[in-house]
C-alpha cells in the first residue's frame, strides 16, 4: 500500500496516523511545485483529483478525500480505537470533530487562504473566523485532553495537522491556553515529530 504526501498539506493527518499505528504502508512524496512523484511520474495518472489524501490500497484500488483516508487507516489498527467503536457515541464524537476540522477549518479557511487567487480582503476575512475555531476548539480542550474523546483519535490527528498550517501561516493559539497545551502536547508526540521530520527532509 501506498501513502501519497505532500509536504505541509492534509495529508500530513494520514501521515501522523500510519506513524501512531506502526503501519507498513510506503510513504510517497509528491513534489507540490511539480505534481510529480520522485521518478517524474504525473501525479494526476495516479490520482485524477489531484489532490492528497489519496492512498494506493494493496488489491490496486485508489482511495481518496482525507475522511475516508483516516478511517481506512485506523480500520487498519483497531487496537487503536482510532475512530471510536462503531456505533457508540465515541465514534460520533470522532465523526463530529473531523468534520469540524474539514468543514470549519481545512476547506473554509485554509483552502482560500492559499488559493493565490483568491481577495485580499475576504482573505482577512478568514482569518478572523479562524480565531472563532480557536475559541471553539479552546471550550472542548478545557474539558479533556484529547478533542473528541479520552484517548488520541483520527480527529485529532487531523485537527494537529490544522494547527500545524496555522502556524505555516503565523497564527499562534498561545491567546486560548487549553489550545495552546494541547498543540504542545501534539507536536511532542513521537508520531508527529517523525511525520514533520520526513516530510522536510529532501
Amino acid at each position: 500500500m501506498k501513502l501519497y504526501i505532500i509536504r505541509s498539506a492534509c495529508s500530513l493527518a494520514a501521515h501522523i496516523l500510519v506513524r501512531e499505528a506502526g503501519l507498513n504502508i510506503d510513504l510517497v512524496k509528491v513534489d507540490l511545485a511539480t505534481k510529480k512523484l520522485a521518478d517524474g511520474t504525473p501525479y494526476s495518472d495516479i490520482v485524477p483529483k489531484g489532490q492528497v489524501s489519496a492512498m494506493t490500497l494493496e488489491n490496486g484500488e485508489l482511495l481518496t478525500e482525507n475522511i475516508a483516508v483516516l478511517a481506512y487507516l485506523s480500520s487498519l489498527a483497531p487496537e487503536h480505537n482510532f475512530m471510536g467503536t462503531p456505533g457508540s457515541m465515541e465514534s460520533f464524537r470522532v465523526l463530529e470533530w473531523l468534520s469540524f476540522v474539514s468543514t470549519e477549518m481545512h476547506k473554509q479557511i485554509y483552502w482560500t487562504t492559499f488559493n493565490t487567487e483568491a481577495p485580499r480582503p475576504y482573505k482577512a476575512y478568514l482569518r478572523t473566523l479562524l480565531h472563532k475555531r480557536f475559541d471553539t476548539l479552546a471550550r472542548q480542550l478545557e474539558k479533556q485532553d484529547f478533542i473528541a474523546t479520552g484517548s488520541f483519535t483520527a480527529a485529532d490527528a487531523y485537527l494537529t495537522w490544522a494547527l500545524h498550517l496555522a502556524g505555516l501561516l503565523g497564527e499562534t493559539v498561545t491567546a486560548w491556553p487549553a489550545l495552546e497545551a494541547y498543540r504542545t502536547r501534539m507536536f511532542a508526540r513521537s508520531a508527529v515529530v517523525q511525520a514533520l521530520a520526513f516530510e522536510a527532509a529532501d
